[in-house]
């Protein structure tokens, strides 16, 4: 099954992992041989349960050669194991030699069998030789139930073909009267030093409410180099402070892939510490590990995704610590296997999965 027949599975996966650590996820699923049908289920494997709280099946179809639409119906799992369909995603994309046009309608149901559109987005792409141009616009639904205008996404991507590309991205929310306000923009220059290497410098710049004015806010570089089948992401974000710019955050990725297709992703975000060790002044020290996540990715022959994924954060001492679902489950070390309930240990029913509070597009 390809990874893109689980949009919404993906996001699910990795929604339940956190919530659920340490826990194996895994998502299942089947296509079709003309990828028009799927269907997928994620899997929660913890130390004392195992529950399905979420299926999804995809149709796909093409009424047309420029035209093709995906409908994919998530349904959750009830206290009593049964299921109800509870959100409805319909795409349709259509394209012209020039333009591309993509709405996506979301459509949630409650347990009655109501349902109502959550909301819609319209999207417009427009290609050329020198770059593109994109526009989103977000409608959902205000405290009477109507479909209002919530946010505009505007991107305009400069490329001049020699490995350098400039983007220009505003992000506009809607008023209480409908008027659209700018509240970001950010702005973005990659620069290809290399066929395994790429840098991107990005700037923010946000609206101070108090002067009305657009200042910059933020800053980060990121390098994304790739050799021997390994990738490595290290971004750098600063923001304006008492010494100038300052560095508030650092994240590294390191990902592996295996002939097999296993993939393995460690990456670590470092952080400002609270407490002063080398100068006295926390502000001066550099920055610190402060959590790990650690995700396996095995792809078996049949079909089948498994996905893994722990979570570590720094406890006083500075060592990484596993952060823990069940409370019966004892404290373990990276590498080692996840110890299983005692033998006649009494497993508690499974509770209902509650959706989760948001949906990748």
């Amino acid at each position: 099954m390809k990874t893109c027949n689980s949009v919404i599975l993906a996001f699910c996966a990795a929604a339940f992992a956190v919530a659920l650590a340490p826990a194996q996820v895994v998502v299942r699923g089947t296509a079709s041989s003309d990828d028009s049908t799927a269907h997928s289920e994620v899997t929660v494997n913890t130390p004392d349960r195992t529950v399905v709280p979420l299926v999804v099946d995809v149709q796909r179809s093409k009424p047309d050669a420029n035209t093709e639409r995906t409908d994919a119906v998530t349904r959750a799992r009830l206290n009593d194991g049964t299921y109800y369909d509870w959100r409805r995603t319909s795409t349709v994309e259509k394209r012209s030699p020039d333009v591309k046009q993509i709405s996506n309608e979301v459509i949630e149901n409650d347990r009655q069998g109501g349902d109502r559109v959550i909301r819609t987005t319209t999207t417009t792409v427009a290609g050329s030789d020198q770059g593109e141009q994109s526009q989103a616009k977000v409608y959902t639904r205000n405290s009477s139930g109507q479909l209002v205008l919530d946010r505009i996404m505007d991107a305009n991507i400069v490329s001049n073909g020699q490995g350098r590309a400039n983007t220009v991205r505003t992000d506009g929310v809607a008023d209480v009267n409908g008027n659209v306000v700018v509240q970001q923009q950010n702005d973005e220059s990659s620069v290809e030093k290399s066929p395994n290497e790429k840098v991107t410098t990005a700037v923010t710049k946000s609206i101070d409410h108090l002067s009305g004015q657009v200042d910059v806010t933020g800053e980060a570089t990121t390098t994304e180099h790739t050799e021997n089948g390994v990738k490595q992401i290290d971004t750098v974000v600063r923001a304006p402070g008492r010494l100038g710019w300052e560095p508030t955050r650092e994240t590294s990725t390191i990902e592996k892939t295996a002939p097999d297709g296993t993939r393995i992703r460690e990456t670590v975000e470092k952080g400002r510490s609270l407490y002063s060790v080398q100068t006295g002044n926390q502000l001066l020290e550099p920055l610190e590990p402060q959590r790990k996540v650690i995700e396996r990715e095995v792809r078996t022959a049949n079909g089948e995704v498994a996905v893994e994924r722990e979570v570590f954060h720094r406890n006083v001492n500075g060592d990484w610590q596993r952060e823990s679902f069940s409370t019966d489950q004892p404290d373990t070390k990276i590498g080692e296997p996840t110890p299983k309930p005692a033998g006649n240990q009494t497993v508690a029913p499974p509770p209902e999965a509650a959706p989760p509070a948001g949906e990748v597009h």
